[in-house]
């Protein structure tokens, strides 16, 4: 199943290195041997949608309906700011009439 380097020192003697023996490996070394990321990513890949079901995690689609939403809050906030400027502007003016009215008074 996995390639066996055979370290015998009669190979290392008839000029076969330890090093020289790697080329003979088919296929890449990482390709066989099995790793815990290769497991996790395959879980991962087969079980994503449940995963983030479960989690409760945040999608790309999520954050674009956030910002949206977010952008809407922020328009809506501003108007808001905007009318209450102008209604302390008109309530300091009400102020002002009433004040010079009493005074006339």
């Amino acid at each position: 199943m996995y390639p066996v380097i055979n370290q015998n020192p009669e190979q290392n003697a008839t000029g076969t290195s330890f090093w020289d023996q790697f080329s003979h490996i088919q296929g890449t070394i990482e390709s066989c041997i099995p790793t815990f990321d290769k497991s996790l990513d395959a879980y991962f890949d087969q079980n994503f949608a449940a995963i983030v079901e479960e989690w409760d995690l945040v999608t790309d689609s999520d954050l674009h309906k956030l910002e949206t939403r977010l952008a809407a809050v922020s328009d809506e906030i501003s108007s808001l700011y905007a009318g209450k400027m102008t209604i302390e502007s008109r309530a300091e003016k009400l102020e002002n009439l009433i004040s010079s009215l009493e005074k006339s008074l």
